[in-house]
């Protein structure tokens, strides 16, 4: 891996996705917990809920892929909907 390569995957880290402020990692841990504690720790269950594929909740969860506003937003109205704190 280049330098370049590796100043990309900080700025992708870093990068804010919502409104918020939420960077990259906040985003995947969001998920991670909404995940957790709504969806008994399953990626796929939670990829339902979310009416995405669990590939790519599986790569969102594992820190593989940057998530996005929409997804972030979804995950805030599931956990308002069930009463779950997430963040």
């Amino acid at each position: 891996m280049n330098e370049q390569n590796t100043d990309t995957g900080e700025a992708q880290q870093d990068e804010t996705v919502d409104d918020r402020g939420t960077n990259q990692s906040e985003g995947r841990a969001l998920l991670r917990h909404l995940r957790d504690r709504g969806f008994d720790s399953s990626d796929e269950q939670l990829a339902v809920a979310l009416g995405r594929p669990i590939e790519e909740v599986e790569a969102w969860t594992g820190g593989h892929a940057p998530v996005d506003d929409d997804v972030i937003m979804k995950a805030r109205g599931i956990a308002k909907e069930r009463g779950i704190d997430i963040e």
